[in-house]
């Protein structure tokens, strides 16, 4: 009998933290399915001319990550916090890149070297049967503009073409530069490990989680115009 006390006691302490202190508990999700997902490195580049301005190189500054959804509940833009890319190398070294919802951007939403030109936003879905693509773009071979390698280091960088798109539309964009977070020792590598990561709203419960391997974009880059990821 003092056994059963004991347990009841225990369960209702758990149960007052889970749905009284924590406040945040959320019921288990349904499961989420990925197929095919891919890392290419350079596969596109800006129509802006800064990445090719000391020689005309066809070397892209857009990497591409792309992530078929096979099966699960929507991805509602409006309630993801952030979306995570993460990458580290055999040499040790990596990095990672977050995607802030658009949706905590104003006109006072601080940009390291391009404050005030964030601009209009939108979010959107995606489903089971779409395609994911992200977009992120790095200054590895610019020599102009004010994110030049020489000033401010290699890294990923505030741009227009920052985006994040699902098969028909938006999923993260804006129509001015996309203020994201980089940290790390350097842009992606060929054979990296690659981690994707979308978070809830307070960017602390992971709601899904994809790894898979970086790899170079093999022909010339496609060239990409910053108003094809305009607001719709």
């Amino acid at each position: 009998m003092l056994l059963v006390a004991i347990v009841l006691v225990l369960a209702t302490t758990v149960s007052g933290y889970l749905f009284d202190a924590a406040d945040r508990y959320t019921e288990p999700q349904e499961a989420r399915a990925f197929g095919e997902t891919s890392v290419v490195l350079g596969p596109e580049h800006r129509s802006w001319n800064g990445w090719n301005s000391a020689g005309g190189e066809t070397r892209g500054d857009i990497d591409r990550i792309r992530i078929a959804y096979t099966h699960g509940p929507v991805f509602e833009g409006d309630d993801i916090g952030s979306v995570l890319v993460r990458w580290r190398g055999d040499d040790g070294k990596g990095g990672q890149l977050r995607f802030v919802n658009p949706n905590r951007f104003s006109d006072d939403t601080d940009q390291q070297y391009h404050d005030g030109e964030v601009g209009e936003f939108c979010t959107g879905d995606f489903g089971a049967g779409e395609q994911l693509t992200i977009r992120m773009v790095h200054n590895r071979w610019q020599t102009d503009g004010e994110t030049g390698r020489d000033d401010v280091g290699v890294r990923y960088v505030e741009s227009n073409w920052n985006d994040i798109a699902a098969s028909d539309g938006p999923f993260f964009r804006t129509n001015g530069r996309y203020p994201v977070e980089y940290d790390g020792d350097r842009p992606m590598e060929a054979g990296d490990t690659v981690e994707i990561r979308f978070y809830g709203p307070e960017d602390e419960l992971p709601i899904a989680e994809i790894e898979t391997t970086a790899k170079v974009s093999e022909g010339s880059p496609r060239e990409v115009d910053g108003d094809e990821f305009d607001c719709e």
